[in-house]
């Protein structure tokens, strides 16, 4: 029992520290990208405007999130009443006599 719970405990910690380090590997390669853009951009036109659309990428980006943060969810609708064993076998008993009966009609039209 207690092996389980260590066990359970360790993948946690495991999966915290990974994700923090893998976070923060994403923070410096967003500096360091952003840096390559901005000496790219600044090649192509003038060290203003590079700034000016690299702050306007940006802040595109946040608005996206942001919008996407206060999007609503829509509520899943309601599971359907539990039906008892009886309901549902009269429902195949009867779907299985429209069949037949369909079956028969259609072997007296090939006539």
């Amino acid at each position: 029992m207690f092996y389980a719970l260590e066990l359970r405990l360790r993948l946690i910690i495991r999966r915290i520290v990974f994700g923090a380090l893998a976070l923060i590997a994403l923070i410096v390669s967003a500096v360091y990208f952003t840096r390559a853009g901005l000496v790219a951009l600044a090649e192509l036109y003038d060290p203003q405007t590079a700034l000016l659309i690299v702050g306007g990428i940006y802040l595109a980006l946040a608005l996206i999130l942001l919008l996407m943060a206060n999007r609503r969810k829509v509520p899943a609708p309601p599971p359907p009443p539990a039906t008892s064993i009886a309901s549902l076998l009269e429902a195949f008993l009867a779907g299985r006599a429209a069949g037949t009966a369909a079956g028969r009609r259609g072997d007296d039209d090939d006539d």
